[in-house]
C-alpha cells in the first residue's frame, strides 16, 4: 500500500513559521498563540490560523 500524497506547501521558504513545523518541534505554546482569532485554515492539516503566513496550503474562511 503506498503512502497519501499531502499536497505541498505553497511557501516553502516560510515553512519554519508553519504551525506543522512548530507542531513538530514541540513548541505548542508559540502554536497556541498563533491559532488565536483565526481567519485561516490549512488544506493540508487542518490546522487554523489567525496569520495566512503560518500555514502551508492556507485558504481564508468567514467567522460567524
Amino acid at each position: 500500500m503506498s503512502e497519501p500524497i499531502m499536497p505541498e506547501c505553497k511557501d516553502s521558504a516560510g515553512h519554519h513559521l508553519h504551525i506543522c513545523q512548530l507542531r513538530t518541534e514541540g513548541r505548542q505554546k508559540e502554536v497556541s498563540a498563533l491559532m488565536t482569532d483565526p481567519g485561516y485554515i490549512c488544506l493540508n492539516c487542518n490546522a487554523v490560523a489567525h496569520n495566512i503566513k503560518n500555514l502551508c496550503n492556507p485558504i481564508s474562511f468567514s467567522k460567524a
